[in-house]
């Protein structure tokens, strides 16, 4: 075995470790597995090429099926590590070796790997046992019991209920969008765990490919059609349909808000400070999380049609 499969089979079998850290509920688990677990996986595929993945994925799934004791776990290793992985990385390559323009090939990860998030987001959905009153109501059901539970085992310790009621009674309220959240998770931790691969290994001299065209990232004119089914079905829907075209539509938002977020850097970069106003951007941007949501996907949007980038970057024709 040549050194560049055994690193992979030490990425793959470090990842798993994490990942099954984070499945039992563990300190360390918890604070790192659950956002770097694919983060080696991704190191060795940005690193070493595309070839080591297949070597990497099997030293990831044997260890997880070792460590948790069922082939079970292997299959939760291959959707949640190693799918997103290896749909970014496939995109990634195509850029960089020109066989799609700088920017597309983003666009094109981005978009698949939100539609991967719904198809498991959807896998999940229909092997979840739906009471009489459907889908919904019984992950309310389960919500209620398992807050109920964590209520009376903290005011036993504490002896205080009041903050925990009002935290209880927040995340009842946005139940219905819990499933979507979670493949916003599920998305956005592969690409954290990409975009942060690519710098350490492009800060360390080992990257294969140039960093991707991250400000050129264009979502294609087919998704923006599918996005807009998904919006009309989740509007129009009822009962469980409606409950999973709506968790559906909130993850397919992704790939549009990651370009409207292109388009504020773009505007910011061409002011002076651009790294403080961008600072403050994202802070403003966290505390007012809902109406930024809205506002950046529209801006997504906005840019795909009019071109708000190229409007942005052209050159005036003539005099100064």
């Amino acid at each position: 075995m040549n050194r560049s499969a055994l690193l992979a089979v030490a990425a793959g079998v470090f990842g798993a470790t994490l990942l099954v850290a984070a499945l039992q509920g563990s300190l360390f688990g918890v604070a790192f597995g659950l956002l770097f677990s694919s983060l080696p996986l991704a190191m060795a595929v940005l690193g070493l090429g595309p070839a080591v993945l297949s070597v990497a994925v099997m030293g990831g799934a044997v260890t997880v099926t070792i460590l948790m004791g069922s082939f079970g776990g292997a299959l939760i290793y291959l959707l949640f590590d190693v799918l997103p992985v290896a749909l970014l990385t496939r995109f990634a390559n195509q850029e960089a070796e020109g066989s799609k323009p700088a920017g597309v090939a983003l666009g094109f990860g981005a978009c698949w790997l939100a539609l991967a998030g719904c198809a498991v987001l959807g896998l999940v959905l229909v092997m979840m046992p739906a009471g009489p009153d459907g889908l919904e109501a019984s992950l309310k059901a389960g919500m209620d019991k398992l807050l109920a539970e964590m209520i009376a085992a903290m005011a036993a310790a504490k002896g205080e209920t009041e903050q925990m009621n009002q935290a209880a009674e927040t995340l009842r309220a946005s139940v219905s969008l819990l499933p979507g959240a979670a493949g916003w998770n599920w998305c956005l931790r592969a690409i954290a765990s990409a975009a942060l691969a690519q710098g350490l290994l492009v800060r360390l001299g080992y990257a294969r490919w140039p960093s991707p065209s991250y400000r050129r990232m264009a979502v294609p004119g087919w998704f923006i059609a599918v996005f807009g089914a998904s919006f009309a079905v989740a509007g129009l829907a009822g009962g469980d349909l409606g409950f999973v075209a709506k968790n559906v539509a909130m993850v397919m938002c992704l790939p549009l808000l990651l370009q409207g977020l292109t388009v504020v850097h773009c505007g910011i970069g061409r002011l002076g400070n651009a790294s403080m106003l961008l600072a403050g951007f994202y802070v403003l941007a966290l505390l007012t999380s809902a109406l930024s949501f809205a506002v950046l996907v529209s801006l997504g949007l906005v840019d795909h049609f009019l071109k708000l980038r190229e409007r942005m970057d052209a050159r005036p024709q003539g005099g100064v």
